[in-house]
């Protein structure tokens, strides 16, 4: 009888082992009887055993340690330090043969075929530094992100985490600007090509990446000697915010003094004409076109706020796109003062086109005193249209400009002549030129003239080219003029919910038989164990 007691306590241990177990699997120990049971009759057997072996336990103790159970203990303790070496030479062996094995059905934890082809294919070495910052929302998921390019080609890419707080010095160093997250270098010594991204996710890095491969950045030059911004001034009203931006995204911005020149430069991937407030001869309005019509890009930005200045009207009507000699308002609703009109406001109805691309309605466009830019209503064969952007249902283009900036105080009210909103407020164009198809790749793509026009210029100057999504439109339209839009698409990946509901008998049914089948094996062993030990005995 004392023998079968002291075996109660191998019965205890697996029924309490036993119960705790299919408590954490259900998620609760009180909607399950069985595992009720299964605790109160183990914790029983275990008082038992502990009353029956009492004190006597320790008297046996000494015949335990010399006899075979010693052996058979020493025996086990080789075995577990040899366990243990293997162990760590796995450890070892893994440490060293990096791999990973994303079972997810989309590939949630895994970089998409085509990055992983994209930084496969590296020659040269390739740097992240991620600055972290309060607009990096998520540290950890960044350094998942970087971690992931780094396993795709560990020879080639490395990546740091800094706190500008602690490396100020390295910070500046890296030429990182406000809104600045993430730092791309590829190549060494004179070289390496620079990129810095104000956003972090795996469609943008790998575009980057993808520019900088590439080689030399494009060049975009600025026309300039007629009162356009300056592209080197920091001050308000200036254009050094956006030609810093472009630097951003691995392409370099120049003047372009059409006097001088004669022509567009040969290595021209797009040229901008912003905001001029004195007049351009005749024979540079002209080289402008004649690049356009020869395959060039053009983009444009209007001079609302200069009533007189026709020259960018002119450019854009060589190319059917109409900039009003009007200026859009918006009429608003303010808390006490009832609907009033304002030529600043914000336009968040996009047409779908590569420009607009990933723009919605938490992140607008800020504009002020814009002319409305408007496509033909029946293009000609081999031109394509897209109207851009609209303002606001409430709005329209006020022609009546000598009412709107009159001295005696701006009046305006919706006439009959004027557009009624929703207005046009940017329009891109594309057409094949009909020059000799050479080939593929950018040898097609200089077959195909891109013209851009803005209503505006102010949008994107110093102090509002940050505002909203101000910067992503017009880098985004930088991007399409060059010929850069054409990076990989990489959409979302998300872990797809499987839920199979069970009814609730039917889960307890099989609770039991998932752990009362190794239970009862586990018991039987234990208890044939037992008996051979007594045997023996």
């Amino acid at each position: 009888m004392e023998t079968l007691l002291r075996f109660c306590g191998y019965v205890g241990a697996v029924l309490v082992c036993f119960g705790v177990l299919g408590g954490v699997v259900a998620g609760s120990f009180v909607e399950q009887p069985l595992l009720v049971i299964h605790l109160i009759v183990g914790f029983i057997c275990l008082m038992l055993w502990g009353v029956t072996s009492g004190v006597s336990g320790f008297s046996k103790a000494r015949k335990v340690v010399s006899g075979r159970t010693a052996r058979f203990g020493a025996n086990a303790l080789l075995y577990t330090i040899v366990a243990a070496g293997l162990v760590v030479l796995v450890n070892v062996y893994v440490s060293l043969h990096n791999k990973r094995w994303d079972l997810t059905e989309q590939g949630v934890y895994s970089l998409s075929e085509k990055s992983r082809k994209v930084i496969g294919a590296l020659q040269k070495p390739l740097r992240f530094v991620a600055i972290d910052v309060p607009q990096m929302q998520d540290k950890d998921q960044t350094r998942d992100l970087l971690a992931l390019y780094k396993y795709a080609n560990d020879k080639k890419v490395s990546f740091e985490i800094i706190d500008p707080r602690s490396r100020p010095v390295e910070v500046d160093r890296l030429g990182m600007k406000q809104g600045n997250l993430l730092y791309l270098e590829y190549g060494e010594g004179d070289s390496k090509v620079i990129n810095r991204l104000n956003q972090i996710d795996e469609q943008t890095i790998t575009n980057a990446v993808l520019k900088l491969t590439r080689g030399a950045a494009r060049k975009v030059y600025y026309v300039q000697g007629h009162g356009e911004p300056s592209l080197e001034s920091q001050g308000q009203g200036g254009m050094k915010d956006f030609a810093d931006a472009l630097g951003d995204e691995h392409i370099t911005i120049e003047g372009l003094l059409l006097a001088q020149a004669g022509k567009v430069p040969e290595d021209a991937a797009a040229v901008v004409v912003a905001a001029p407030t004195k007049p351009i001869p005749q024979a540079e309005r002209d080289a402008i076109v004649q690049y356009a019509n020869g395959g060039g890009r053009l983009l444009l930005f209007a001079n609302a706020e200069d009533v007189d200045s026709d020259d960018v009207r002119a450019i854009a009507k060589a190319f059917s796109i109409d900039v009003g000699q009007d200026v859009i308002l918006d009429e608003q609703l303010r808390l006490f003062a009832g609907p009033q009109m304002a030529v600043q406001f914000i336009a968040q109805t996009f047409s779908p086109h590569p420009i607009t691309a990933g723009l919605t309605k938490a992140d607008p466009i800020v504009f002020t005193f814009v002319s409305s830019v408007t496509a033909p209503q029946t293009p000609s064969s081999g031109y394509h249209y897209t109207e851009l952007l609209r303002s606001g249902k409430n709005s329209w283009a006020e022609k009546n400009l000598s009412m709107l900036f009159s001295q005696d105080g701006a009046t305006a009210s919706k006439d009959p002549e004027d557009l009624k909103g929703p207005v046009s407020i940017a329009v891109a164009m594309e057409r094949d030129s009909g020059a000799k198809d050479t080939g593929a790749g950018d040898d097609k793509f200089k077959n195909v003239t891109r013209v851009v026009v803005f209503g505006d210029a102010t949008w994107i100057e110093n102090g509002n080219l940050a505002a909203m999504g101000n910067r992503d439109l017009a880098l985004n339209a930088i991007n399409w003029v060059t010929g850069e839009e054409g990076g990989v698409a990489i959409g979302p990946k998300n872990i797809r919910a499987s839920v199979a509901p069970i009814p609730a008998a039917t889960f307890n049914i099989i609770l039991a038989l998932s752990f009362l089948g190794p239970e009862v094996i586990l018991l039987l062993g234990l208890f044939i164990w037992w008996r051979r030990r007594m045997v023996l005995a």
